[in-house]
């Protein structure tokens, strides 16, 4: 398997997809697209840098973006190349989990390498699937890591070892897999968009000590219906998550008890009795 190649039709990419647990879509993103991205972070990394987080190998990170440019947000969180293949391997039952952004600098790029992890649901310990064998895409959960910068080779990459999700660890994925086993760093140009399983195991690869690009990225995580929420500190704004057309607010409806808690702080309009409202102080 290249670690160049890319899948180009949706037939392609939902093919590869169930095959190895990812694809890669090259102009994901237009150029007009990531001009608009790429401004508002440099925008907030010189204005508003309180709002990122600081560096964690390497990587400085915010998730504030939705609740400052919710409806514009919303655009690229069900993005209209993007969240159709989204709702193909959730089995239509997609639901907003968590959306960030993440910059490396030129300066921390050689410094930037991380562990092989995979991501579990915040409440899994409560006996969330890890994956769903009956699903044929096999996803619980499924994000998108869209590059807003060019990714050379000197660059801190994503990568991923294909089919890895059922294994207790990277190790054992080795022996179980094989000569099957694969690192796959994943290069490309900006716009280009990584669709995977969060249970794969993966990392960011770190840069080249001569690397004069650095890498910034947007992360869009989704669970599913029938999943436990991702995490607890995601929160989405009164306009996305009371919006008057159907298809937003069940899209932003699987609420947290910090979603509760910040609903009941800040909305201005009735909280629908179906969420829990009386058991979150």
């Amino acid at each position: 398997m290249s670690s160049n190649a890319v899948q180009t039709t949706k037939e392609e990419i939902l093919a590869h997809y169930k095959e190895n647990g990812f694809a890669v879509i090259p102009n994901a993103l237009s150029q007009e697209e990531l001009d608009y991205l790429n401004g508002l972070v440099d925008e907030s990394l010189k204005e508003t840098p309180e709002h990122w987080h600081k560096p964690i190998e390497g990587a400085v990170g915010t998730g504030s973006f939705l609740a400052k440019h919710p409806l514009e947000m919303d655009k690229f969180i069900r993005h209209h190349k993007i969240f159709p293949l989204i709702q193909e391997v959730l089995l239509g039952e997609a639901r907003f989990a968590q959306f960030d952004f993440r910059d490396v600098s030129v300066e921390r790029a050689s410094a930037s390498e991380m562990n092989y992890h995979r991501d579990i649901s915040y409440y899994g310990t409560i006996g969330g699937k890890i994956y769903d064998p009956e699903n044929p895409y096999i996803s619980t959960y499924a994000c998108v890591i869209y590059y807003l910068s060019d990714v050379h080779d000197c660059c801190p990459a994503f990568s991923l070892v294909p089919n890895s999700h059922m294994y207790a660890t990277l190790d054992e994925a080795k022996e179980k897999q094989g000569e099957a086993f694969r690192e796959i760093p994943i290069r490309g140009k900006a716009g280009t968009a990584v669709l995977y399983n969060i249970t794969t195991y993966h990392t960011r690869k770190g840069g080249q000590a001569d690397c004069t690009h650095g890498r910034r990225t947007m992360h869009n995580y989704h669970s599913r219906a029938t999943s436990y929420p991702l995490t607890n500190w995601a929160t989405v704004p009164e306009v996305l998550a009371l919006s008057d057309d159907h298809d937003t607010r069940l899209f932003y409806s699987q609420w947290t008890p910090n979603q509760i808690k910040f609903a009941k702080e800040t909305y201005t309009k009735p909280i629908p009795p179906y969420y829990p409202v009386h058991m979150v102080k």
